[in-house]
């Protein structure tokens, strides 16, 4: 039985992006978003994007998740690079304005997730996201 263990990239990493035609040396940070294309996946970086021959489950797995949400079946998002407040759909579905004025809407179950995870409904303020700290009992 082989044992895998997979290196989480962290938010200061570099990493090398290749399509075999291009390399790219990008720092985790600068990732923005993830898409799948079939098999392979579209990395959007501050410098431009590229399409990677990865699966969008591999980058996943990769990537930290404090940093990283899965935002439906096609998407990956950095939630750094989030600029605008996320709003909530008629359909109960989450949508975030990323910097470059890309709209991400999440999957229904993503969404509810989304919101377990990090805190986001069931607070005063519903459109603050931000994880909150517990106070103690």
């Amino acid at each position: 039985m082989n044992d895998f263990t997979v290196d989480i990239l962290r938010r200061d990493d570099f990493v090398l992006l290749t399509d075999d035609i291009k390399c790219w040396i990008v720092e985790i940070r600068d990732i923005f978003l993830l898409e799948a294309h079939q098999n392979l996946t579209l990395v959007h970086f501050a410098s431009g994007k590229l399409l990677i021959r990865r699966t969008l489950r591999h980058c996943e797995r990769r990537l930290d998740a404090s940093i990283f949400f899965r935002a439906n079946r096609s998407c990956i998002v950095n939630l750094s690079r989030v600029v605008k407040q996320p709003r909530l759909l008629k359909d109960e579905r989450l949508i975030f304005r990323l910097r470059d004025g890309q709209d991400v809407v999440f999957s229904r179950r993503q969404s509810v997730l989304f919101c377990k995870t990090q805190g986001f409904c069931g607070f005063d303020d519903p459109w603050d996201w931000r994880p909150r700290l517990k106070t103690p009992a």
